[in-house]
């Protein structure tokens, strides 16, 4: 790959990443996101897949499944129960969440949740 289209590709990425994030606890589609960066969906697929990979909706997946253990591992999150946790981040189908989760951290997410309540002052420390 050229060195200018690779550095296109990493300018669409970061717009990508950068917009995804910021919406990951909304329910946005990639064509939205596609239309926020300013391209097609071809155009993300290639520059995804050329710098990151994996495809927009593989990173996207990623992206959700780490909010919600970065949010499971805080006692403000902890304090709410898995599937409100998941479900704010866009997953629905619980048995699918919970393997991705095991696959990707190696527990379960009520694991994350746990580790997080038995820190001492966990909870009186959200309040």
């Amino acid at each position: 790959m050229q060195q200018s289209q690779r550095e296109r590709y990493q300018d669409i990425v970061d717009r990508f990443v950068r917009i995804a994030q910021a919406s990951l606890d909304k329910p946005v589609r990639i064509p939205e996101l596609c239309r926020s960066v300013g391209v097609e969906p071809r155009q993300l697929r290639r520059a995804c897949q050329a710098i990151l990979g994996v495809t927009p909706v593989s990173h996207l997946h990623t992206l959700r499944l780490s909010e919600v253990r970065r949010t499971l591992s805080t006692p403000d999150g902890a304090a709410a129960t898995v599937t409100e946790v998941a479900s704010r981040f866009g997953f629905h189908e619980l048995g699918r969440f919970a393997a991705a989760y095991r696959a990707a951290f190696g527990e379960h997410p009520s694991e994350t949740r746990q580790r997080t309540l038995a820190k001492p002052n966990a909870l009186s420390a959200s309040k």
